[in-house]
């Protein structure tokens, strides 16, 4: 009996150490270690530089290797920065303003490299799971979503995201001396405390947005998204309307709302009680040509105020968000100047579309498309 247990605990010894070999083995943790593309269109501009400032939306193309580590990550974001420096696009009043989930896709850094080939982003997910089964396990036990797996995912990875995402835009902010409305990020129960973010790992996760100012200094509070979609739902939770935030630029009175939140209309009555005269959206449009298919009415709840019923299976996304997102809203606030800039990029298969919207005191603009595989760089001067 006594050699059955000695056996029995050999073999989970064993086990336990050479799946600890495994786990670390083949790791990503330098930027030397991967092969970065950045590509971006030329730059197309809206209106004159008056000596106000300017709100530039850029959308970076990007790959899974870019999110490996936090220095590949700061890599791929200063070369498209120094790209808006070297056209003189870049002032003390400059915000620039960055795609939805950029920085959730941190989740994937320093992982194995098999994680960043070409796979679906379930089977991404599972890996990170696999490589990391003992903290995946813990954070298992304390997911406060329906779907605790993938609570559980982002759960356990939060730390090492919030550090690339925040030490990343904290060094652009004061490298280029602009504001940064840094895209959005999945955190539990994030916070802004002493100009830097804290997270609460027992709370509920968010899609939050954080603005940076020229000092590197993440402005308090945080933007929470509001109207989760039926893909973000089981893991992520709803924020409150009332918390929905106005930041103080020298540009102006900024508002953001996070891409379903800009079709809401009494999110634009918040923002005009709070004398928003600036507003960024970042958005997120899954799958290759999304905004030619049929659209099939509001995703995530009860449709917004002022949809027409019509509509829905007779007009396309990109007629749909033109007419009933931030495009269609806006007019009716003093917002003079608005953007929503949407991410791009080949990331597990997913699959991305949209071109930035402008709302230039006004009108309603869509951007040009971009090349293939490229980024793209809208600048509105103010």
């Amino acid at each position: 009996m006594k050699k059955f247990i000695k056996g029995v605990l050999f073999v989970i010894v064993f086990s336990s150490i050479a799946y600890t070999v495994w786990t670390w083995q083949g790791r990503i943790s330098e930027v030397s270690e991967i092969y970065p593309r950045y590509v971006l269109s030329e730059v197309e501009n809206f209106g004159e530089n008056a000596g106000h400032g300017n709100l530039l939306a850029l959308s970076p193309y990007v790959h899974p290797y870019d999110f490996s580590s936090e220095g590949a990550f700061y890599n791929m974001m200063s070369y498209y920065f120094r790209f808006a420096q070297k056209k003189k696009l870049l002032n003390d009043s400059t915000i620039v303003i960055l795609p939805e989930y950029l920085g959730t896709w941190l989740v994937a850094v320093n992982e194995k490299k098999a994680l960043y080939k070409d796979t679906s982003v379930t089977d991404a997910m599972q890996r990170i799971a696999l490589s990391n089964i003992w903290s995946f396990g813990w954070a298992y036990l304390n997911a406060k979503g329906k779907n605790k797996a993938e609570d559980a995912v982002f759960r356990m990875k939060a730390a090492k995201m919030l550090a690339a995402y925040q030490h990343t835009f904290t060094r652009l902010a004061k490298e280029f001396g602009v504001t940064i409305v840094a895209g959005s990020i999945v955190l539990p129960q994030p916070e802004v405390k002493d100009g830097v973010i804290v997270l609460h790992n027992g709370g509920k996760l968010y899609n939050v947005s954080a603005v940076f100012d020229r000092n590197g200094k993440v402005l308090a509070p945080l933007t929470q998204k509001i109207a989760t979609i039926e893909a973000e739902k089981p893991f992520t939770e709803n924020a409150i309307s009332s918390t929905l935030p106005v930041y103080t630029t020298i540009a102006g009175k900024l508002g953001v709302l996070i891409s379903t939140d800009a079709w809401f209309p009494e999110n634009y009555t918040t923002l005009q009680k709070k004398q928003a005269t600036l507003l960024a959206v970042p958005a997120f449009s899954v799958g290759n040509n999304a905004w030619d298919s049929i659209w099939k009415g509001y995703d995530g709840g009860a449709p917004p105020a002022g949809i027409e019923i019509n509509d829905i299976r007779k007009i396309t996304q990109r007629e749909a968000l033109l007419k009933y997102a931030m495009t269609g809203r806006v007019n009716t606030t003093p917002i003079k100047k608005a953007v929503s800039v949407f991410l791009q990029g080949d990331l597990w298969n997913m699959g991305t579309d949209g071109n930035t919207l402008i709302w230039n005191i006004d009108k309603p603009i869509v951007a040009a498309d971009t090349e293939p595989q490229a980024g793209s760089l809208i600048n509105v001067w103010l």
